[in-house]
C-alpha cells in the first residue's frame, strides 16, 4: 500500500513537472556590424523593448532572444539561419534589408513549421505569395510611392545612386520610378551609379549632366556620406533619400550637407499620438537618445508578437492569427495585412531641416 502511494506521488510529482510550458525562444538576425548596422541595431532596440517592458515573460513562459549578425553577407545570413533550424527555434525575426531577408526566406521557404517575419523588408520580391513569411514594411508598389512620385514629378532629369549590395531594394525603386516617371511623365534617367565605387568616379560623371533630382538608395551612413561628397564638389540638384537612410546616423553624419533632403515615410518623430509619447519617453528612459522611425517599427512588431503569443505559443498557427485579426494600432496610425502578410500604412513627405525631420505639409 505504501509502494502504491509512494508511485502516485511521484507520478503526480512528474505530470506537474511535465506541464510546465517551455521557453518561447525567438530568433533574430539582422546587420548588427559594420556600415549596415545602424538599421539592424535601431530595429533590435526597439523589438528587445517591447520584451523588456514585460521582463521577458509571457503567461508563465520565459522569452528568449537568441541574437545572429549577417553583416550583410548571404553566407553569414544563412549560417544564422541554419543555426537556428539546427536548434529548433521556429519563429525567426529579421532580416533587415531585403537582400538578406531574401536568403533566408529561401531557405525557410523549404520548413513546414517555421516563421520569418522582417520589420523592414520591402522588396517586391515577397508579394503576394502564400508562405510563412510576414513583415510589417509596405513593399516598394504605389501604396509607398503614390505621394512621392506627385512631389518629385516636375524633375525631369533624374539620377540614381544605390547600393549594389542590397539589390533587391534598390531595384524596386528603379524599376517603379521609370514605370511612373519615364512613362507617365517623359521624365529622362540620366544614369545611374553604384554607390560603393569611387565617389570622384560618380561626381566626375555628374558635373557634365544637368541633374535636376538625385535618388539615393542606401544606408544611412553612405547616403549621408555621398550627399556630403556631393555638396562639397557643387553638385546640383534636389536629393530624395530612400527610408533605409532615415535614422539619426543620417543627420548627425551628413551635418549641414543634408538639409533639404527628401524621404517618404510612414514615421513622424514629431507626432503627438499619444501612444508613440509614451514609447518615445520609455525608449529615451531606456538608452539616453531619441528612437527614429527605426527603433519604432521594431517596437509595433514586439507588441504584435507579445499580442499574439500571450493567447497562444504555438508557432505553427501564429501567421494565421496575425493575419485573423487582419488590422493592428501602430504607434502611428494601423497597420493593415493583407491575406498574405503584406502591409498597408500611411505614407507622406518629410524632410531634413535644422537638423530634425520635419513633416511636409500637403
Amino acid at each position: 500500500m505504501k509502494y502504491i502511494s509512494f508511485l502516485i506521488i511521484i507520478i503526480f510529482f512528474n505530470s506537474c513537472v511535465n506541464t510546465k510550458e517551455e521557453d518561447i525562444k525567438i530568433g533574430f538576425v539582422a546587420g548588427l556590424s559594420g556600415k549596415y548596422s545602424a538599421l539592424g541595431t535601431s530595429i533590435r532596440d526597439g523589438f528587445t523593448l517591447a520584451f523588456e517592458e514585460i521582463d521577458y515573460m509571457i503567461n508563465n513562459q520565459k522569452v528568449e532572444i537568441i541574437q545572429k549578425d549577417d553583416k550583410q553577407d548571404e553566407n553569414e545570413a544563412k549560417k544564422a539561419i541554419e543555426y537556428f533550424l539546427q536548434n529548433d527555434i521556429k519563429l525567426i525575426v529579421g532580416n533587415t534589408t531585403s537582400s538578406m531577408s531574401k536568403v533566408s526566406y529561401q531557405i525557410i521557404d523549404k520548413q513546414t513549421d517555421t516563421l520569418l517575419i522582417s520589420p523592414t523588408a520591402s522588396s517586391n520580391y515577397f508579394n503576394k505569395k502564400d508562405d510563412n513569411f510576414l513583415r510589417i514594411q509596405v513593399e516598394n508598389s504605389d501604396k509607398k510611392f503614390k505621394g512621392l512620385i506627385e512631389y518629385v514629378k516636375k524633375n525631369k532629369n533624374i539620377v540614381f545612386i544605390y547600393d549594389s549590395k542590397n539589390q533587391d531594394y534598390s531595384s524596386d525603386y528603379e524599376k517603379f520610378f521609370k514605370k511612373e516617371l519615364q512613362l507617365k511623365w517623359q521624365n529622362s534617367f540620366v544614369e545611374k551609379f553604384d554607390i560603393n565605387e569611387p565617389y570622384k568616379n560618380i561626381v566626375e560623371n555628374l558635373k557634365i549632366k544637368k541633374i535636376d533630382l538625385i535618388v539615393v538608395i542606401a544606408n544611412s551612413i553612405d547616403s549621408a556620406n555621398i550627399i556630403q561628397y556631393l555638396k562639397v564638389n557643387d553638385i546640383k540638384g534636389q536629393i530624395l533619400a530612400s527610408g533605409w537612410a532615415k535614422t539619426k546616423d543620417f543627420i548627425s553624419n551628413g551635418g549641414r550637407a543634408v538639409e533639404d533632403v527628401l524621404f517618404s515615410t510612414e514615421y513622424d518623430e514629431n507626432s503627438k499620438d499619444i501612444d508613440f509619447l509614451k514609447f518615445r519617453n520609455l525608449f529615451m528612459k531606456t538608452y539616453n537618445k531619441e528612437p527614429s522611425a527605426i527603433e519604432t517599427q521594431g517596437y509595433e512588431l514586439g507588441k504584435i508578437l507579445i499580442n499574439k503569443l500571450s493567447k497562444s505559443s504555438d508557432i505553427s498557427t501564429l501567421k494565421q492569427r496575425i493575419l485573423k485579426q487582419e488590422i493592428y494600432k501602430g504607434l502611428q496610425g494601423n497597420i493593415t495585412f493583407d491575406k498574405y502578410g503584406d502591409v498597408t500604412r500611411e505614407y507622406f513627405m518629410m524632410k531634413v531641416k535644422n537638423a530634425k525631420y520635419v513633416r511636409i505639409e500637403e
